[in-house]
C-alpha cells in the first residue's frame, strides 16, 4: 500500500515537472524576449532588430516600437552596451537616462548585471496626440536583476516583477520613434 502511494507520488511529480518544462519552452509569439543569463557569458548577444511594423507612423507602429525598446533595454542590461538604447531614447526621457546610468554604473568598472530581462506581455496605444506623440500602455514581466563587481562580489538587486505596468510616451522624429518618457508606479530599472 505504501509503495503504491510513493509510486503514484513519483509519477505525479514527474508529470508536473514535465508540464512545467513544456510551458517554459513554449514559443510565445507575444512580446519581445531576450533569454536571461544567470552569469556573465563570453557568448556575444546580437542586438535586437525592430519589426518592420515599428517603423510605421501610426498607433500600431508606436506599440511595436515600444516592444522593441524593451528588447533594447534587456540587451543593454545583458551586455552593458548602451548606444542602441541611447539611440532609441529621447534625451529628455529621465527614465531612459536613468536606465543608461544604471547599466553604465555596473559595467564601466568591469562589473556586470545578470537577469533583469523584460518580457512585454501587451502593448496598446491608448493616446494619440496628432500622430506625433503617443502613449502606449505596457504590461510586462521582469526577471530578477543582480549586479556583480569585477571581483564577483554581489552588488545591488532588483526583484523580479510579473504583470507590472507602465505608460510609455513615444515621440515621432525624423528618424522614427523614440521613447520620450515613462510613467510607472514602481521602479522600472
Amino acid at each position: 500500500m505504501r509503495a503504491a502511494r510513493v509510486a503514484r507520488a513519483v509519477v505525479a511529480l514527474s508529470l508536473g515537472v514535465a508540464a512545467l518544462v513544456g510551458c517554459a519552452n513554449s514559443d510565445s509569439s507575444s512580446g519581445s524576449v531576450i533569454e536571461p543569463s544567470s552569469a556573465p557569458s563570453s557568448a556575444k548577444l546580437t542586438p535586437p532588430a525592430p519589426d518592420a511594423e515599428a517603423a510605421a507612423h501610426d498607433k500600431a507602429g508606436a506599440a511595436a516600437f515600444t516592444e522593441y525598446w524593451f528588447a533594447v533595454l534587456s540587451y543593454g542590461i545583458q551586455t552593458g552596451e548602451v548606444e542602441l538604447l541611447r539611440k532609441v531614447s529621447d534625451p529628455a526621457c529621465t527614465a531612459c537616462t536613468g536606465a543608461i546610468g544604471v547599466i553604465q554604473e555596473n559595467y564601466n568598472d568591469g562589473g556586470s548585471l545578470q537577469g533583469g530581462v523584460y518580457t512585454v506581455r501587451e502593448a496598446n496605444t491608448i493616446e494619440d496626440f496628432a500622430g506625433e506623440v503617443m502613449t502606449v500602455a505596457v504590461a510586462y514581466d521582469r526577471s530578477p536583476r543582480y549586479g556583480t563587481s569585477p571581483l564577483g562580489v554581489p552588488r545591488g538587486r532588483l526583484d523580479g516583477k510579473s504583470f507590472a505596468d507602465c505608460d510609455v510616451r513615444v515621440l515621432w522624429t525624423s528618424s522614427g520613434w523614440k521613447v520620450r518618457g515613462i510613467n510607472a508606479s514602481e521602479q522600472l530599472i
